[in-house]
């Protein structure tokens, strides 16, 4: 990653920019083509999407037919314009999340040129090492909401970091309360724990060319109106067409409510703090990008650095001292930590080359987790491993085993920095086309949902008895909502509807028995069986195999 000024810096960036796309669009095509939606978090927001598109109604959103408040509409909205372009698909769903994984590149790029615009290296570099963490490069075609976020808090911080170098410029506060607004409609008021704190710590920060205080808050005060405007664009009319209830569950659940609820889910304090390390790999392991991090001293008191600081730091702490915790919720608050990395190798000699030991300290588990991969086959029922581990050919493990150590002569070279950062998409590029289908099919509720269809289509009410999170709404593009019961009032609900029919979950079933179903899928390290409500009628042992599992909930989101 060569930081250094050229006269050819337009061509430069341009290559920069041509390389993002070759990189996300190789590790996009197969990540999009080798797996399904994976439940319960996917197939949720595949199915809230598609109640939205089945219902034609984008202001209140359904899930299995009743008023969904858990989530804004923007990555709905996104989803639907997306199948309206390219057909409808869980591919096509998921390629909106990976549009904003990519969009994130260049705007971070854009922020970069705010803080050090007389440094070119940043702007390069940045982009390189956010898309270079193997996790956010695997995390890139999840259907969740984490990355669409990022794209909403870059927005907002650009905005911020212009309103800073430009002295208030009205367009940058503008931007500013789009990336609010954005935000607002992805994840609710979550947006204000990324943007809300740098622009409250301006003072902490700016040290440089320092305005008006009185006129800066003034600004932010009308950008935060401006940004709760957007985001009470939809909810107002939102609140108003679906009632009482649901207008109390997206005006209040998704403030105060939302935020006492988080306090229920017990996980401690500390829990980020070996997550972070784990989530920037390679990069932890990256020993001159470690060398180079003295170089930020030169310019501590700087602003530029004191406003990565006053980004991440705030945002880290309050989703450490909430309880509910996630790893996803960190993604937004990486770039705040790559640039300051990104100015640290444009100043501490970036091109040096790199030694053995820096080269064996990022290779070392790559070629070890090759060599596990290769072998695992081998010994699936010494350590009752899933079984779709014994599927897997040993030539996939053996391949990234191959990246790895064809790798490290890359490494010993002065573009080392741009070669890690292009590992872990072809590292992940691997393990998606060797490992996703087989590690997945388990988990694609498709045989069932599309079997629920067909009973529907036929006018048959089917059951599911406890909590359901619309796993097979939309693999099924089920047009009618499924009966919720009571777990442990299958068989009460059969006899009442003999014409129905019931999903239920087994931890087993011996063949005979599973003759009698629709039909039996593995599903989830289980079976799932689709049953006429007269076959439980007839033989109600069937029940006796029932999961365990099942009558347990799961958290929502």
């Amino acid at each position: 990653m060569s930081t250094a000024p050229t006269a050819g810096a337009p061509l430069r960036t341009l290559l920069h920019l041509a390389g993002w796309l070759a990189v996300w669009g190789l590790l996009t095509a197969v990540a999009l083509s080798t797996r399904s939606l994976v439940p319960i978090d996917e197939t949720r927001y595949a199915a809230v999407a598609w109640e939205m598109w089945a219902r034609g109604d984008g202001l209140v959103l359904h899930l299995n037919g009743e008023p969904y408040s858990h989530k804004p509409p923007l990555l709905f909205w996104l989803i639907e314009l997306s199948w309206a372009v390219f057909g409808i698909g869980d591919a096509q769903a998921r390629l909106v999340t990976a549009l904003a994984a990519f969009a994130n590149l260049p705007l971070l790029a854009v922020l970069a040129a705010r803080l050090w615009p007389q440094d070119p290296g940043p702007r390069r570099c940045a982009p390189w090492l956010l898309y270079g963490g193997l996790y956010y490069a695997l995390f890139g075609t999840m259907l969740m909401f984490d990355l669409l976020m990022s794209v909403c808090v870059l927005l907002g911080l650009t905005g911020l970091a212009g309103a800073w170098r430009s002295g208030g410029r009205r367009r940058d506060w503008l931007l500013y309360a789009l990336g609010l607004g954005l935000g607002g409609l992805t994840k609710g008021p979550a947006v204000l724990v990324y943007l809300l704190p740098p622009a409250l710590l301006a003072p902490l920060w700016i040290v440089e060319a320092r305005p008006d205080w009185r006129r800066w808050y003034r600004a932010l005060g009308l950008s935060l109106l401006g940004g709760f405007a957007l985001a009470l664009a939809w909810a107002v009319p939102a609140a108003i067409a679906g009632g009482a209830e649901y207008r109390a569950a997206i005006l209040w659940g998704q403030t105060a409510g939302r935020m006492v609820q988080a306090f229920a889910h017990q996980r401690p304090f500390w829990w980020y703090l070996p997550v972070l390390p784990l989530i920037l790999l390679p990069w932890t392991l990256w020993l001159p990008l470690w060398r180079a991090l003295p170089a930020l001293k030169t310019e501590a008191g700087g602003s530029a650095l004191r406003f990565c600081l006053a980004c991440f730091v705030p945002g880290f702490l309050i989703f450490s001292a909430v309880s509910g915790k996630q790893v996803h919720y960190l993604l937004p608050l990486l770039p705040a930590l790559l640039l300051p990395a990104a100015r640290a190798l444009t100043l501490g000699a970036c091109d040096r080359q790199p030694g053995r030991l820096a080269v064996a300290l990022v290779i070392t588990p790559i070629v070890g987790l090759g060599v596990l991969l290769a072998l695992a086959p081998s010994f699936v029922d010494h350590y009752r491993w899933p079984d779709w581990v014994g599927t897997v050919s040993p030539l996939w493990g053996l391949a990234v085993a191959g990246l790895g150590l064809a790798w490290a002569p890359l490494l010993r070279t002065r573009r080392a920095g741009l070669w890690l950062a292009v590992l872990p998409a072809l590292l992940g590029t691997l393990l998606y086309a060797g490992i996703a289908r087989p590690a997945t099919a388990a988990l694609d509720g498709s045989p069932v949902a599309q079997a629920i269809g067909r009973l529907q289509a036929e006018g048959v009410t089917v059951a599911h008895p406890g909590k359901y999170h619309g796993e097979f709404q939309f693999p099924g593009r089920l047009r009618q909502p499924l009966e919720v019961i009571t777990r442990g009032s299958e068989l009460e609900w059969a006899r009442a509807h003999p014409q129905g029919a019931l999903i239920v979950r087994h931890d087993e079933l011996d063949p005979e028995q599973a003759a009698l179903a629709v039909i039996v899928q593995p599903y989830r390290q289980r079976y799932a069986a689709l049953w006429r409500a007269q076959t439980l009628i007839e033989h109600p042992g069937l029940l006796a195999k029932e999961s365990g599992e099942s009558r347990g909930s799961e958290g929502e989101e």
